[in-house]
């Protein structure tokens, strides 16, 4: 049956139980009235209620229930019909790159939404093949490219020696050295996010003191900042424990703490913060430094993206740093989210948990 004979049909019941329900009382009062005629006569019936009367008690008694009952029982039946359609919306909206192998349950009818969630499914089943082949080439060539560059990085090392007579040529090898490095680093970091995509990303937990890894952290980005006379603040560094893998997590704050200071201006500044609220760890890291466009600020988690202000300023990086912190957030069960602050100060706050004091 097509949704809208469904629809149709349960209206139409409605209709006549409403119907029924008028044409009872009419009927009952009717049958009063022949009751009284047989027993009293037509003097009986004169002496009640006129015509006007009788048939606003009908409209009273008989038409209002009727109009209530056809408007609930509408309700109802409407809702019955159109609960698959709040089903597939459901479904819909929860679709995402984790769960494209889930189809989306059919209510059987052989209707057009049941038509709809089967076009639905298959449209899952192509994407879910798509995003499994283009992560399995991104592994697969990340991992092909490794011996390659390893080897390249191996020869043009072996070719830097004392006793190059050529200036120019020993920088023309250190660039390339450089190069070759910074290749390797973006091959490390692809094969990692298909690691992460594939669920194949392992993590050791442990029971670990998350505010040690930050008074770490801050120590060496004022390293890191000081050729850029960036003050690097830890602003709050309450004691919190939490079950995490520790190399992930130190990795995540790295990839923080690099992105902010690669993104600063000379003078400018990064504070960081850690906090316990709500049986959650939250650290946060707020620094200066051009701000994105509103429309670019909902893409800094995108893989490769840096912003039309990164590609004109010469900042190194491949815009994989976010991404891959993102991965290790989502790994852990935690939230990562961007925000733009006054002053020209951005945010990226981190919640993980459970957390454990």
């Amino acid at each position: 049956m097509t949704l809208l004979n469904r629809i149709l049909l349960f209206y139409t019941l409605a209709l006549l139980g409403s119907l029924g329900l008028v044409g009872y009382w009419s009927w009952a009062e009717f049958h009063n009235q022949i009751e009284r005629v047989r027993e009293g006569g037509i003097e009986a019936v004169t002496n009640q209620n006129g015509p006007f009367e009788e048939a606003l008690e009908i409209v009273m008694y008989a038409g209002l229930p009727a109009v209530l009952l056809g408007v609930i029982a509408g309700v109802f039946l409407m809702r019955r019909a159109l609960r698959p359609i709040h089903d597939l919306t459901v479904a819909l909206e929860k679709t995402d790159v984790s769960n494209l192998t889930e189809p989306v349950a059919l209510s059987g009818s052989g209707d057009e939404l049941d038509r709809m969630a089967a076009v639905f499914n298959r449209m899952k089943d192509r994407l879910g093949a798509s995003f499994t082949q283009s992560r399995e080439f991104t592994l697969h060539a990340s991992h092909e490219l490794k011996t390659p560059l390893t080897i390249l990085h191996g020869t043009l090392e072996q070719m830097l020696t004392p006793n190059m007579n050529s200036d120019l040529a020993r920088e023309k090898i250190v660039s390339m050295i450089e190069e070759v490095q910074r290749l390797s680093g973006i091959v490390g970091q692809l094969s990692f996010l298909a690691r992460a995509d594939a669920g194949q990303m392992s993590l050791s937990l442990e029971t670990l003191d998350l505010h040690e890894l930050v008074q770490d952290l801050a120590e060496e980005t004022a390293v890191l900042a000081s050729p850029c006379s960036i003050s690097v603040d830890l602003a709050e560094c309450e004691p919190c424990r939490l079950n995490a893998d520790r190399m992930r997590i130190r990795q995540l704050l790295l990839n923080l703490a690099d992105n902010a200071v690669k993104h600063n201006h000379a003078g400018g500044s990064v504070v960081i913060r850690l906090v316990y609220r709500n049986d959650r760890a939250i650290f946060s890291i707020e620094n200066t430094g051009s701000l994105l466009q509103p429309e670019q600020q909902g893409r800094v988690f995108e893989r490769f993206f840096r912003g039309d202000t990164a590609h004109g300023s010469g900042t190194e990086g491949s815009g994989l740093g976010l991404s891959i912190a993102q991965s290790i957030v989502h790994a852990h069960g935690g939230e990562i989210s961007f925000t733009t602050l006054g002053g020209s100060k951005t945010r990226i706050a981190v919640s993980l948990l459970p957390a454990l004091i």
